[in-house]
């Protein structure tokens, strides 16, 4: 008979990682999913030798931009220092995961690869993967810059087939027609490449010491999975670059272990040598790991480019956007759609109408009724998405949407009060109708949990609970929904993979025939980290819906007075902001 006591997890630690395009940060949480201690590091801040502007470098020509890896490398040692030096015991740390944006690749050189297979703990790390472990910085290119690689990918496989096959058109977002750009403007610099990472791959790479393997839900970013059948897909791979599939590797689900942590991280930073590295995904799938209920709800993310992030049971086929694996539900799906013209155009309209304070613009809010009287603003400053529309254009309740006035719209609301509610109200019909076009159905039990920069503003809140005629909470433990999603995804990747598994005669008898709890049921049990912030007024839907339609006719309006091309961009009817 065994007598040995059942194994105590109660000082374990879990920790997250979010690594975006301006900052990395680290949140550990508790055996009781309570945060002990976080850190953050800034690049343009605490990295100024790297000289980025939000992060990133102007590339070699417009639209063009770089990233050196070795900044990233430099920065989570100085998040690991940081998190030892406010005393966080690294040492109880069970499971790691992270979450990363999704700009550019790394493109590992041999002398790249050998170095990280025999890191040194006695030099830094950033002392031994130096510039020459790459064979190019990372590179990604914004609005226009890929149409061309874009448009020959799309001609060699067919838009349509490229859509059903990776859930997504290949697009300036996606990372396949960016190694396309790079093997042909760089050929010799792409055979130099042994192996290709993603941001999340690279980050866990760098905790495993190996190559690791691209997840599935950041794999559908690529335009090179085949979602369905979680395989690369050979007329892909083909229509991007020559041999690729070798210097990706194979693909694996986004709830596997990557492996134990590095060695070097053991030794230099005292980490167990059994911390297990959870499959590194999208920032956006770490955003939905963080809600326990997450059929239900739908996250609207605020910040520079606002996203919606939801769920789908099914693969859709969406003609914008993206639809991914789902990071926490096999066989299952997520949607991705971005906005480009989010918090700057709303810090340009308050600094127009409120010399830029906040408060003043939420009095101006307050002051106007529901519907702002009829007024409706479009404003995309730079080229939007979806549609592909660049411009603004104002309308008030006199505009006839078939006349020819409706073309150029109002040059001013005659009050500013009435431009403040406009551009808030204009965003948001704008965002829930590309979302309904997309195949989002809205019923009496939708929930909208709004991340970033706009969570904290009530007003706003308020708004977005009317047009989306739903309730609105925020996350309240951290301000970042995703790095509390990754801290979650390391829990329950323990849970799985040790809990679940330990074979002494305690656990088995504890466990008796129960199966394995899926992660929606292994997080019921813990507690709410949601708050409801704001409830949809009654009838507001009556305001809103007409407006809705008049909001996809002024989108449509400011898409065709660009002349866009229309090969890519057509309009199935008036009332649809899908593109045939």
């Amino acid at each position: 008979m065994c007598h040995r006591p059942a194994p105590d997890y109660s000082g374990n630690t879990y920790l997250g990682i979010h690594m975006d395009r301006e900052k990395i940060e680290a949140l550990l949480l508790n055996a009781e999913l309570q945060m002990t201690y976080s850190a953050v590091v800034r690049y343009d801040v605490d990295l100024p030798e790297y000289k980025t502007i939000d992060g990133v470098n102007a590339g070699s020509e417009p639209n063009e931009y770089q990233i050196n890896p070795v900044m990233y490398i430099k920065a989570l040692d100085m998040l690991f220092n940081c998190l030892a030096t406010r005393g966080a015991d690294l040492h109880s740390v069970a499971a790691i995961s992270c979450g990363t944006h999704h700009h550019g690749a790394i493109y590992w050189s041999l002398a790249g690869f050998r170095a990280l297979c025999g890191l040194n703990p006695k030099m830094r790390l950033h002392e031994q993967l130096t510039e020459k472990a790459f064979a190019l910085p990372t590179l990604y290119w914004m609005n226009d810059s890929l149409e061309k690689q874009c448009v020959a990918m799309e001609d060699l496989v067919g838009s349509i087939e490229i859509q059903k096959r990776t859930g997504s058109r290949a697009s300036v977002r996606m990372t396949g027609p960016e190694i396309r750009k790079v093997y042909e403007v760089y050929p010799e610099k792409y055979e130099q490449t042994v192996r290709i990472s993603l941001m999340s791959s690279f980050l866990a790479s760098l905790l495993i010491g190996n190559i690791a393997s691209i997840d599935y839900t950041d794999g559908s970013k690529m335009c090179l999975l085949d979602i369905g059948n979680k395989t690369w897909s050979p007329e892909c791979l083909e229509a991007c670059a020559p041999n690729l599939e070798s210097r990706l590797m194979q693909p694996i689900a986004t709830n596997r272990l990557q492996g134990r942590i590095a060695n070097y991280h053991v030794n230099r930073w005292n980490f167990r040598p059994d911390c297990m590295i959870v499959a590194a995904t999208l920032i956006s799938a770490c955003m939905l790991s963080s809600l326990k209920d997450q059929r239900c709800f739908l996250i609207l993310s605020l910040s520079k480019s606002d996203h919606i992030i939801m769920h789908f049971k099914d693969q859709p086929l969406v003609h914008e956007g993206n639809v991914l694996c789902h990071p926490t539900m096999p066989d299952e799906y997520m949607g991705s759609f971005f906005f480009r013209n989010g918090s700057t155009v709303r810090e340009r309209i308050c600094q127009e109408v409120a010399n830029g304070k906040w408060s003043v613009f939420n009095e101006m809010l307050a002051a106007t009724p529901k519907g702002n009287a009829g007024h409706i603003a479009i404003h995309f400053d730079e080229m939007e998405y979806i549609p592909e529309a660049c411009g603004s254009l104002r309308w008030d309740n006199d505009i006839n949407e078939l006349s020819q006035e409706a073309l150029h719209g109002r040059e001013r609301f005659p009050e500013p009060r009435f431009e403040a509610r406009a551009v808030i109200e204009g965003q948001l019909l704008h965002h829930r109708a590309v979302a309904a076009s997309m195949g989002v159905s809205f019923c009496p039990e939708t929930k909208i949990v709004v991340a970033n920069d706009c969570s904290r503003n009530d007003s706003i809140l308020q708004i977005v609970a009317d047009i989306f005629n739903a309730s609105v909470y925020r996350l309240e433990e951290t301000s970042q929904a995703s790095v509390l999603g990754a801290a979650y995804r390391a829990r329950y990747a323990f849970y799985q993979y040790r809990e679940v598994n330990c074979n002494c005669r305690r656990c088995k008898i504890r466990r008796g025939r129960q199966p394995q709890l899926s992660y929606a049921e292994f997080f019921q049990r813990t507690p709410d980290n949601l708050k409801l912030v704001a409830e949809p007024t009654p009838g507001c839907n009556a305001i809103y819906d007409p407006m809705i339609q008049r909001c996809i006719r002024m989108c449509q309006l400011l898409a065709a007075s660009k002349s866009i091309d229309e090969s890519r961009i057509k309009y199935s009817d008036e009332n649809s902001l899908r593109p045939l």
